[in-house]
């Protein structure tokens, strides 16, 4: 029975989805140092440089149970084309191994959702490792259905088959995007300095895909990262999804606790504040509607609170140092709203705390 066209498109649309989040690991990947530049809709699904040196990666997927990928499967011509068409350059690793560059080094993968049959399998290995040498057998096997390529740079089928490896990913877009939501949360950790939310993580994962990576049938067009691409392009996605920045710069950015240590604030006390900020920041993150703006007019209220301090610092009328601590606190404690207990005292200083470790502003100068 032939496939309906909405049901054609329904399965692109999967498949285009599962290449997607694969897309996604193969850019982790490459920032922790696997490779120089992965690309996509190029020569290949996916396109991974270390250096000059490609791997090519196709993706297919098969869908219900009991389905698996065996040699002969991908190896076999493409019968929707016409009979005299229906060559090994057809098949699923004819258009892996031929038109593109073979330099030294290459190699070539082919990423299924399924475990394979027992002579395909001979070619599996895990993300990031090599595999085992396959069976004298299997490796002629695969030479002998794929005789007849023409290839570039002199190569032969020999050559692409000992390169070829076979890579088993989850069985669904959804499994694969949990497994990068997984590395995803440690990452997000470090730029915040804190624990994200768990909706923060999936709404950084959801832009990278639909925003950065996200393939579309009627617009294919090749898209190239380096690592300093993508770690912009995930840098810029935490800032989004979390409205926080993240600058180091070429100096290191000051502590919280380094901030208060010219007013005189014990190490003990200065570590509970930085608790508490970490608290405000996690509940104001996920806050919504009128409780997420209430939040944001009190930290209005109190950065403006700092403003006149510093500004009273520069003209001299406030020393610096525990004086300026001083003022500061006391006016956050006169605010109207924490007088009459509307906002709770706790609370309001955990926003100056936040403030405190946001602002270049330092007790210890006029500056």
């Amino acid at each position: 029975m032939s496939l309906a066209p909405a049901d054609g498109g329904r399965r692109s649309r999967r498949g285009f989805l599962y290449q997607d989040a694969v897309t996604l690991l193969d850019c982790l990947d490459m920032l922790d140092g696997h490779w120089t530049e992965v690309s996509w809709e190029d020569l290949e699904d996916i396109i991974c440089l270390q250096g000059t040196v490609p791997v090519y990666r196709q993706v297919k997927t098969v869908e219900g149970p009991g389905k698996s990928h065996s040699v002969a499967r991908v190896c076999q011509p493409d019968f929707a084309k016409k009979h005299e068409n229906r060559t090994a350059e057809t098949s699923y690793l004819g258009k892996l191994f031929i038109g593109k560059p073979l330099p030294e080094g290459t190699r070539f993968t082919l990423i299924v959702n399924e475990t394979p049959a027992a002579d395909l399998y001979e070619f599996a290995c895990e993300r990031g490792r090599t595999r085992d040498p396959v069976s004298a057998a299997v490796r002629q096997k695969v030479i002998d259905k794929l005789g007849g390529l023409k290839l570039q740079d002199e190569r032969d089928v020999d050559w692409c088959v000992d390169r070829l490896d076979v890579l088993v990913e989850a069985r669904t877009s959804d499994q694969v995007e949990d497994e990068a939501r997984r590395r995803l949360t440690p990452m997000v950790r470090t730029y915040l300095g804190q624990e994200p939310l768990v909706a923060e993580v999936k709404e950084v994962l959801k832009r990278l895909i639909s925003v950065h990576i996200g393939r579309k049938a009627a617009e294919l067009r090749s898209v190239r990262h380096t690592v300093d691409d993508f770690r912009a392009v995930f840098e810029d996605a935490v800032q989004r999804v979390t409205g926080q920045r993240h600058d180091g710069g070429l100096e290191r950015l000051m502590t919280l606790q380094e901030k208060l240590r010219p007013a005189g604030v014990l190490a003990e006390e200065a570590d509970r504040q930085h608790e508490a900020m970490l608290a405000f920041r996690r509940y104001q993150r996920s806050s919504l509607g009128a409780e997420r703006q209430r939040l944001a007019d009190l930290s209005d209220k109190i950065y403006a609170i700092c403003q006149v301090t510093a500004m009273q610092r520069r003209g001299g009328l406030i020393g610096a140092g525990e004086p300026a601590y001083r003022e500061t606190v006391l006016a956050v404690c006169n605010l109207p709203e924490v007088v009459s207990n509307e906002v709770p005292l706790s609370q309001a200083l955990a926003v100056l705390s936040d403030i405190t470790a946001r602002c270049q502003n330092r007790y210890e100068d006029a500056s």
